[in-house]
């Protein structure tokens, strides 16, 4: 995850991650590469972060003032899948983002449950999670909340 700033290089189409030369096109383009700004956050290779939301409802816990939703769509060509879940990005004081699973189960021994792909959040403050494998809409409410 970037941090978009105006006259900043983020290394695409000759790197990609944290300043990973891209097989194809990254050769010759070291200095570039050197140069460019690295990601804020790093997710796992083959999550596939798909959706993203920013958290703004006021009845949420305190917990959840400084937070960003993402959606782990999940791998589909590693041998171990991972992904498969939502995951809470955490803006700590000094600028650090800590991550922490939000909501899983999507996967487990049996296989593939769901893909979540899209979050927003509604008028009421509720979490709206889409899942494009199960074809369904999930809404996360806090504890005690209609």
């Amino acid at each position: 995850m970037n941090r978009i700033e105006q006259g900043r290089f983020y290394g695409w189409p000759f790197a990609y991650g944290d300043r990973v030369a891209d097989p194809d096109l990254g050769r010759g383009r070291q200095e570039e590469i050197a140069r460019s700004t690295p990601p804020v956050h790093a997710f796992r290779a083959h999550n596939a972060p798909l959706g993203i939301a920013f958290l703004r409802a006021a009845n949420l816990p305190p917990a959840y003032a400084r937070t960003a939703l993402v959606a782990l769509h999940g791998s589909w060509n590693r041998s171990e899948p991972d992904g498969y879940k939502v995951v809470a990005l955490d803006w700590q004081p000094d600028g650090h983002i800590a991550e922490r699973d939000f909501i899983t189960g999507f996967k487990n021994d049996d296989g593939i449950l769901g893909r979540p792909a899209g979050i927003t959040q509604g008028p009421d403050g509720a979490i709206l999670i889409t899942d494009d494998y199960a074809g369904v809409v999930y809404r996360v409410v806090p504890a005690g909340a209609p």
